[in-house]
């Protein structure tokens, strides 16, 4: 190395320390922001649901899901005991000012990505798509899905889809600020889908549809199916739905029972499932 050069490097070293500050003070901000944000929307819904009744005074631990993905899994407990999480992320356009959006959460022992049900001494990627959610493992020139649910392997011969949550803008989700403002429960118990098989049927049919304002308002007297095609409609995941939320008495949310409750945007439900009513009980039009 010529003396020359030992002025420019001892100029750009200066520059990087000087700089280090900085970065730890805007890293220690967001950390910051996004733990308030957390603990604002868990006391939201703990104190506005009694379901999630648990989640006060609760501890979280957040791990990140996917490279580059900007989401996060905030695992929930309280005791020692899993009561549920939420999965957060930034809006598309958040800027130095973070707007994080509420993507799922749910109430319950099981969790998404459960370390109980995650493959064991294989590297494995998180990957967050709502109800399509799964561990990506990837060996030489295979690949394989591990839903993020059950930890149910899925065969080398199923394709990745694209992500459909990836589809929804921030304005859907709920965001900074907002409260859950409304709630209605329709079916209290965990229930299976097979229970009641009538909206097997209806699916070969084409004009059922369940409105959001037909789930909220009508008195159902068999329980209201959500039926979800995934990984390219190469799996049928049926659920009962449980509860509804209303945030700022518009941005609506589905909770269906999954080995627990777990809430999703009604706007994302909509488009990748269809809603059932066992045809004896079918909402009015």
């Amino acid at each position: 190395m010529t003396r020359r050069f030992l002025p420019f490097i001892a100029a750009l070293l200066s520059l990087m320390l000087l700089s280090l500050p900085a970065f730890a003070q805007d890293e220690a901000s967001w950390d910051k922001q996004f733990q308030a944000q957390i603990r604002e929307w868990m006391d939201a819904i703990a104190s506005r649901d009694p379901q999630f009744k648990q989640w006060q005074d609760a501890k979280t631990d957040v791990q990140t899901l996917g490279a580059g993905q900007h989401q996060w899994l905030v695992s929930i407990k309280k005791a020692d005991k899993q009561v549920g999480y939420l999965v957060i992320g930034e809006a598309p356009d958040s800027t130095s000012h973070e707007k994080f959006v509420l993507l799922e959460y749910g109430v319950g022992e099981y969790i998404l990505f459960d370390d109980a049900f995650a493959p064991k001494e294989i590297a494995a990627e998180p990957v967050y798509d709502g109800f399509a959610s799964y561990w990506l493992i990837t060996q030489k020139s295979d690949t394989q899905m591990v839903n993020a649910k059950t930890g149910e392997m899925y065969p080398t011969s199923f394709q990745i889809s694209e992500r459909a949550v990836d589809a929804f803008a921030g304005e859907k989700l709920i965001q900074n600020g907002q409260r859950l403002t409304q709630m209605r429960i329709l079916n209290a118990a965990e229930a299976d889908p097979f229970d009641h098989i009538g909206w097997v049927s209806q699916m070969s049919t084409t004009d059922t549809d369940v409105s959001w304002n037909q789930l909220w308002q009508q008195d159902y007297t068999s329980p209201v199916t959500l039926a979800v095609p995934i990984h390219q409609s190469q799996v049928l995941a049926p659920f009962v739905v449980g509860s509804l939320h209303l945030w700022n008495d518009q941005n609506a949310y589905v909770g269906v029972w999954d080995e627990g409750l777990r809430f999703v945007p009604y706007s994302y439900a909509h488009r990748v499932g269809r809603f059932f009513v066992n045809e004896t009980s079918s909402p009015a039009e």
